[in-house]
């Protein structure tokens, strides 16, 4: 039997520890639950939000009311389906109490099927502000995108997701003529 090259070994052990990597963070997100009492959240408004909360089916909360457990809906890019590494949007872990919640992981740079965590963006919907760490800022509701915002192709039904250089710690959703702003979690947020 001859000996294993070097490369070929890193190679593999590079793939173990990717997979081992993604199946810490999915667990994490899974909407595996856990029994118990689940504590009360108070409403916390977002920038923008609007007394009419109503999720119209032209609107972006639309598409997240109720946010879909993982591995979510099925994002396109070219009409073609996108790997749930490249762009995934799911309901935070219930064990957590963060179901009411979205996280939205991207592949980065742009169009990365992410092999590792250092490979992702999250970005987090969060009206009732259940998720008590690691967000930037607020969600915007109803807000306008910036001038140099740029759609990056990616599709969930006529929702769209847009990327401004100005403002790299946010995702702009659109559908239709409502505009979403979605802050960034940097570091990666995950039940504790």
């Amino acid at each position: 039997m001859e000996p294993v090259p070097p490369a070929i070994r890193h190679s593999g052990m590079m793939r173990i520890l990717a997979a081992g990597l993604s199946l810490v963070l999915l667990t994490a997100c899974s909407p595996a639950g856990h029994g118990g009492q689940r504590e009360v959240r108070r409403h916390v408004p977002a920038v923008g939000e609007r007394d009419d909360t109503s999720s119209t089916r032209g609107s972006v909360a639309y598409y997240f009311s109720p946010p879909q457990p993982y591995p979510g809906p099925t994002w396109t890019k070219g009409g073609r389906p996108v790997d749930g590494r490249e762009l995934n949007s799911i309901a935070g872990p219930d064990h957590c109490d963060w179901q009411s919640a979205v996280m939205m992981h991207l592949g980065w740079p742009l169009g990365t099927v992410s092999q590792s965590t250092a490979e992702i963006r999250q970005f987090i919907r969060d009206p009732e502000g259940v998720i008590g760490y690691g967000v930037r800022d607020k969600l915007a509701i109803a807000t306008d995108l910036p001038d140099d915002a740029r759609d990056t192709g990616y599709r969930n039904g006529e929702l769209e997701l847009w990327l401004s250089p100005s403002d790299p710690d946010a995702a702009y959703l659109r559908a239709g003529d409502d505009v979403e702003r979605w802050p960034r979690a940097d570091p990666i947020v995950a039940c504790r």
